[in-house]
């Protein structure tokens, strides 16, 4: 026999190797490429949810705006709902009635997780407002610690997600983007109002309330404005 039907009898072999092990593993590739294929749907179905939902401008607020933001929220799913004063509201942000049920709710615009202190601020308002439940609602997530502290008060905590789900209920059928766009203008305008209404560290433009909140406690914030992310550090 000679060398080149060696080569052939070995490549024909090798091929027909090939073809088995292609035979028998495609229902294992088949699944690899399908969940792949999954996942990238899945990604860009979220994409588009987020972005409809409108989380990213929310992302983008101050404190005092994502409070507002809600009061149109909750409203919108039909609650009767308060505010609460900017300055000294023992931990609650807004108070919201339907169906005969009273609760108070923390508002949390957080890049990081929220801990343990916004469930215990809460709570401890419930009584203040003669609220019967308690929330807190964030545009992030909570901590472990949180999440189980929020458990054993019977506090309710609307995350990231159910927030999302929330305004995606009611955005087709209502005109909160309206409402939050003016809004955000008024809030703007408000600071345009005043050359000081900026932050210390970052100068980013705040509302008149947050300015005179940083101004009123003197020995906290030293005389001078800071934005709301920049307060949680003094």
């Amino acid at each position: 026999m000679s060398s080149n039907d060696v080569s052939s009898i070995i490549t024909s072999s090798f091929l027909k190797g090939i073809l088995m092990g292609v035979k028998i593993l495609w229902p294992l590739w088949f699944l690899i490429f399908a969940t792949v294929l999954i996942k990238i749907l899945f990604h860009l179905w979220e994409l588009r949810r987020l972005s409809k939902s409108g989380i990213k401008e929310i992302d983008q607020m101050d404190g005092l705006t994502f409070e507002k933001y809600l009061q149109s929220l909750f409203r919108n799913l039909g609650y009767r709902v308060e505010r609460t004063a900017y300055i000294g509201d023992y931990g609650a942000d807004l108070i919201v009635s339907k169906d005969g049920i009273r609760t108070v709710i923390q508002a949390k615009r957080y890049s990081g997780k929220v801990n343990i202190k916004a469930i215990q601020e809460v709570v401890a308002s419930k009584a203040k407002y003669h609220c019967t439940e308690a929330m807190v609602v964030t545009n992030s997530y909570f901590t472990k610690p949180a999440i189980e502290l929020a458990k054993a008060n019977g506090v309710k905590l609307w995350d990231r997600d159910k927030l999302v789900n929330a305004l995606l209920s009611i955005k087709k059928d209502t005109g909160l983007n309206d409402e939050i766009n003016e809004i955000v203008v008024s809030e703007e305008q408000l600071a345009d109002m005043d050359d000081n209404n900026v932050c210390a560290i970052c100068g980013k433009r705040v509302t008149e309330k947050v300015k005179q909140y940083c101004l009123s406690n003197p020995q906290r914030f030293g005389g001078k404005v800071y934005c709301y992310e920049h307060q949680k550090n003094k």
